[in-house]
């Protein structure tokens, strides 16, 4: 039986175990909308060796793929032909023409047969152009909880980098600003975030839905390194706001200004609204841990944790990057309410940050932040510095209750907003209920005799 994808209780029960689940579409649907991004056109003109390696890459990482799914056990401790893959990356390093980059591949290739050891110190200190990595990468936590074979390279996008780099230089002034917002809040210490166009995918994260990041080596197992690194895919996001996030906000939300047409008109919102996203991950009270909420309850702490980033992301974003960098807020405030909508429209009960960007947008309905108006041209009404104050009223909850480590109060938030909760925004599940799932295909056909560049 395929259930619903609004079937919350249902779909919350079965989450986290799809551990056995083949089909490159999950959650289960009757049918998806698939848009394709062709990342041939982003992979590096290094002759064909590369796409000869790649395509052996693939091979090998979808079998390990397929060797994982069949271990009722749980996985080895080394991924299923760890020497052939390493060998494979070295390989590739040995193309890469900067030293950098094929320093950190080489890395990368030692750490899949023998572990990181030392090297990730020295990998946080490596800037790459051209990025592969191989290895178990963790899915969506719905799906399951371990990570799957996965590979994936990207090259460096210089114009969204800049974006992030104007954004990080005003750290100071984000650590001021969450100080303000709550006295017992601070902003912790920021990882490397790099901004990429992904060219290519196989294994796990080459299956449904795809992620627009990885961060590592938290997402390949390795928890509490004090280096990290996050690796974000501007072509993946771009195509996901273009096709769905922005779509969705013709259709649904009057903010009283025209809906851009495209992701164009917003660059580099999405860009910094992801790096905002992973700041925001940051925001802490001094002392505090989330161990004691993760016992109570994963899946509440997960969908907390997610609401968090985006809200103190957002109101980051919003009222200091943006009038900083000569963004209009309210252009923020479209990005993130199109984005909420999109991650809603995946479903509830599956994807923890879906029902946190759902208990969003509940939490603003219910303080008058959101209008819902079934029979309106467009079902949801909001002023985007209405949002902004809903926002900060939000931050100082979650400041209160899942920052300040209060179990009980957090749980109630969850309860009363999340999609368990009264539905406010029943009319827009009912209208989002009736399209198909949406998601993205990359098409990786390269011409078997690049040239290479002179």
């Amino acid at each position: 039986m395929i259930p619903n994808r609004f079937a919350y209780d249902l779909n919350l029960e079965r989450a986290t175990h799809y551990g056995d689940w083949r089909s490159a579409f999950w959650p289960p649907a009757a049918d998806y909308r698939l848009f394709c991004l062709d990342l041939a056109s982003a992979t590096p003109a290094l002759g064909p060796e590369l796409l000869t390696e790649l395509d052996s890459l693939t091979t090998l990482i979808d079998a390990a793929w397929q060797h994982d799914k069949a271990l009722a056990s749980g996985p080895e401790p080394r991924i299923r032909q760890a020497g052939a893959i390493a060998a494979g990356m070295r390989r590739i390093a040995a193309l890469l023409p900067e030293p950098s980059d094929r320093r950190a591949l080489e890395l990368r290739a030692h750490a899949l047969e023998h572990g990181y050891g030392d090297s990730l110190a020295t990998l946080a200190e490596l800037d790459e152009d051209i990025t592969l990595v191989a290895g178990r990468i963790s899915t969506w936590y719905g799906k399951q909880t371990r990570g799957l074979p996965t590979a994936f390279g990207c090259a460096r996008d210089h114009e969204a980098q800049a974006a992030v780099r104007a954004a990080t230089a005003r750290l100071g002034e984000l650590a001021d600003y969450v100080r303000a917002l709550h006295s017992q809040l601070r902003l912790g210490e920021i990882p490397a975030f790099s901004a990429t166009q992904l060219f290519f995918m196989a294994g796990e994260g080459n299956r449904h839905p795809k992620h627009i990041a990885y961060f590592l080596p938290e997402d390949e197992g390795v928890k509490r390194s004090p280096f990290k690194k996050t690796y974000y895919f501007v072509n993946t996001h771009r195509l996901l706001v273009d096709a769905v996030s922005l779509p969705l906000a013709r259709q649904f939300l009057e903010l009283g200004r025209p809906i851009e047409a495209s992701v164009a008109a917003l660059e580099p919102i999405p860009t910094l609204g992801v790096l905002a996203h992973e700041i925001g991950h940051f925001v802490r009270r001094p002392g505090v841990k989330l161990a004691p909420i993760n016992e109570a309850s994963r899946w509440a702490s997960v969908m907390l944790q997610e609401t968090a980033a985006d809200v103190f992301g957002t109101l980051l974003l919003a009222e200091v990057l943006a009038p900083a960098l000569h963004i209009e807020p309210a252009q923020v405030i479209l990005y993130h309410l199109a984005e909420c909508l999109r991650y809603v429209d995946r479903g509830l009960g599956s994807f923890p940050d879906s029902d946190g960007m759902f208990l969003q947008l509940q939490f603003l309905a219910s303080f008058g932040a959101l209008g819902v108006e079934p029979g309106a041209p467009r079902l949801l009404q909001a002023d985007p510095e209405v949002v902004v104050a809903g926002f900060r009223a939000l931050a100082r909850v979650l400041a209160d209750t899942l920052l300040a480590g209060d179990v009980e109060r957090s749980l109630a938030l969850w309860r009363t907003y999340g999609p368990a909760g009264e539905r406010r925004l029943g009319p827009l599940v009912a209208a989002l209920d009736q399209g198909p799932h949406k998601t993205i295909e990359y098409r990786q056909e390269r011409p078997p005799h690049a040239p290479r560049p002179r």
